[in-house]
């Protein structure tokens, strides 16, 4: 396999006839998470950048984390997936939500190229932990996941296309709910009886890693988000996502505790919205399900956070640690069933 690093792009995009020379391009870094490598394509002239993508074998965490390159195939496919359903969809809201078009495939070498987000771009990670919370993007966060889930519900073809969980396993159950089971045995019990209920529950499309980290927004003329990050997404249970997603916005509460209000209302915007975009599709009582099943991936996603293999990089206060441990203990273990409960001083 062709390793791409920013010194071999030029080379290898003349080997593959998308350019004649190294010098039409300049290429920098992308920051990337943990588990590929993501580098931006300028061309010269007026063609648009590319985002150039190749997973990693070996994902750069403290502790030994491998999954399969393949896992890009994937990606591909649940990336074209979601384009499919958002077409025609991404101006429902003021904020524009859109994913990147592939523009761009070598499947021998593991690599795709899509779009790149123009503009003022940034993660929408960041203006969380600078302590900006927009109630636009929130809610259209929840439009989002909602029409994702909805749009796949119980869909044949689309189950049998992304219906295997192996990816998923590999990069979400085993480092993240089956490691702190190992951590703490006592959880394994509730552990175990998750595992069993995500995998009983193949509902609709999951993204796998729905996170702020995952979405960019640029403000440059109107509102836009730009979600990315496919190489998880299998046909499986929604409540995964929720709870995944709550998991970064509850973690940043505890971590700037003056936000703690603020965020338990943004998150109202974004789960309302979520429901009424879900609701139509499968009815109040599944809605309820989902929203009750999801706090309790969120209990087990907290812990993970701070002891499992990947955990949160800007938590680094042992205090803070524990209130995400406790806390996610807590929802695993005895459950609530609405996430504004999840703010509850009962709960916390």
């Amino acid at each position: 396999m062709f390793i791409l690093e920013v010194d071999t792009v030029g080379q290898y995009l003349v080997d593959q006839d998308v350019i004649a020379s190294e010098s039409d391009v300049q290429v920098r870094q992308l920051l990337g998470g943990v588990s590929n490598r993501v580098l931006l394509v300028v061309f010269s002239g007026d063609r648009e950048p590319w985002v150039l993508k190749q997973a990693r074998e070996q994902l750069a965490v403290e502790q030994p984390w491998f999954c399969s390159v393949t896992r890009v195939l994937r990606e591909m496919d649940v990336l074209q997936i979601s384009n499919r359903m958002l077409a025609d969809k991404a101006n429902a809201l003021p904020c524009q939500s859109v994913v990147p078009e592939i523009l761009f495939e070598d499947r021998e070498n593991f690599v795709y190229a899509m779009t790149a987000m123009q503009g003022n771009a940034r993660e929408w990670k960041q203006d969380l932990l600078a302590g900006e919370l927009d109630a636009e993007i929130f809610k259209s966060v929840g439009w989002l996941l909602g029409t994702l889930h909805s749009g796949s519900w119980e869909d044949s073809e689309i189950a049998e296309q992304v219906g295997d969980q192996g990816f998923f396993e590999e990069l979400r159950v085993d480092p993240y709910y089956r490691q702190i089971a190992r951590v703490h045995p006592a959880l394994q019990p509730a552990i175990d009886g998750l595992v069993s209920d995500l995998r009983g529950h193949r509902q609709c499309l999951v993204h796998g890693d729905f996170s702020p980290k995952n979405m960019l927004v640029d403000d440059t003329d109107v509102t836009r988000l730009m979600l990315l990050d496919f190489e998880v997404g299998h046909f499986g249970d929604p409540a995964f996502d929720l709870g995944f997603f709550l998991t970064h916005l509850v973690i940043k509460s505890i971590r700037d505790s003056s936000l703690a209000v603020q965020y338990a209302k943004m998150v109202q915007v974004f789960i309302e919205e979520y429901q009424r975009v879900l609701l139509p599709r499968v009815g109040a009582a599944v809605v309820a399900e989902i929203e009750r099943r999801g706090c309790t991936n969120l209990g087990a996603c907290l812990v993970a956070r701070v002891d499992g293999k990947s955990p949160v990089e800007y938590l680094s206060d042992p205090a803070h640690q524990e209130s995400v441990r406790l806390l996610g203990k807590r929802l695993l273990l005895d459950g609530v069933e609405r996430v504004e409960n999840v703010w509850d001083p009962a709960t916390v």
